[in-house]
């Protein structure tokens, strides 16, 4: 009678693809949950990005123009000041000059205010684009699943386009067409835009001469009217002298 052997059975070979198949699976899930995790503070972050320079916006905005009105404030009250002292004209030029430097801090406020309002909008363009280049067909073909027989590939010879027949009637294909479209469009979104920002500034630059020329008109006619007081002025002393003498 024999002893049943004690030696262990050999492990089946088949139970070793099977185990780093799932290790395999394990890892591509793990890879892709930190992936979605590591972008989720980029797709928040634009939102908040966002309120925050609008917010800077409105307080550089408000700032600007608590600082005109406070120019405009005080030129006008110095001003009438300035014809009860004897120096009128140096009066009155230096409340304008102070005037002026106050206009220029509003001026570089809405400046700033202008830089984040057109990276917004420089952004937004760029989104744009991003995303038409994100929608447009691939250039490659996908590569196939695991398990899946892989599609015959043409040689370079199969590849080459024929030459079309003399009397052939050959045009564009569709796809080709509808790129063509998209690409048309988006060139004809940025030259639009590029043309409101010209205008913008050319706005601006218009505004800017038409209120350094209303500037320089009112110190003209300030300055007439000062120089029309101190001939009076004038006058009446020289007549005031007159009389005393007699």
């Amino acid at each position: 009678m024999s002893r049943p052997s004690l030696t262990p059975a050999p492990l089946n070979s088949t139970s070793r693809p099977a185990r780093t198949l799932l290790s395999l699976s394990a890892a591509v899930l793990l890879s892709l949950s930190n992936a979605s995790l590591a972008q989720a503070p980029a797709d928040t972050g634009a939102p908040s990005q966002t309120a925050a320079e609008n917010a800077r916006k409105a307080e550089l905005n408000a700032q600007a123009k608590a600082l005109r009105d406070e120019a405009e404030a005080t030129f006008v009250t110095t001003e009438a000041g300035c014809y009860q002292k004897f120096l009128v004209n140096r009066c009155i030029d230096q409340a304008r000059q102070l005037r002026l430097d106050t206009i220029k801090r509003a001026r570089a406020l809405e400046a700033e205010a202008r830089q984040i309002e057109l990276a917004q909008r420089q952004r937004a363009a760029a989104e744009v684009q991003a995303a038409q280049r994100a929608n447009a067909p691939a250039g490659s073909a996908a590569q196939p699943a695991p398990g899946v027989p892989a599609p015959d590939v043409p040689t370079p010879g199969a590849m080459a386009t024929p030459a079309p027949a003399p009397d052939g009637d050959v045009g564009p294909s569709p796809e080709a067409e509808r790129i063509r479209a998209e690409r048309a469009r988006s060139a004809g979104e940025a030259a639009s835009g590029a043309q409101a920002e010209r205008a913008a500034r050319d706005a601006e630059l218009a505004a800017k001469r038409a209120e350094a020329e209303a500037e320089a008109a009112a110190r003209a006619a300030a300055a007439e009217r000062d120089r029309a007081r101190y001939e009076e002025r004038i006058r009446r002393y020289e007549e005031d002298q007159a009389t005393k003498k007699k």
